[in-house]
């Protein structure tokens, strides 16, 4: 689902914008879903009795961060032939 949404966020900008901004694209499409991804598994862990925050939970949705920032950085280098 991260690697889902983290394309859908590379595919979005890429549509809308004529120069990549690696500043923005290095916040809102990496450390913001990774941000969420552990705030998700802290409120688990904190505020529900029959869930729990899990660590593993936090490495998958990382990796597919990484993954889907990885479709849009392929999707650049195919698509839009920017740099």
């Amino acid at each position: 689902m991260y690697g889902c949404t983290c394309s859908v966020i590379w595919w979005e900008y890429l549509r809308h914008h004529v120069r990549l901004n690696a500043t923005r694209l290095l916040v809102w499409a990496f450390i913001a879903p990774i941000a969420m991804s552990g705030l998700i598994e802290i409120l688990q862990a904190t505020c529900t009795d029959t869930r729990q925050g899990e660590w593993l939970d936090f490495v998958a949705n990382s990796i597919g961060v990484l993954l889907g920032n990885g479709m849009g950085l392929l999707m650049n280098a195919i698509y839009f032939k920017r740099s």
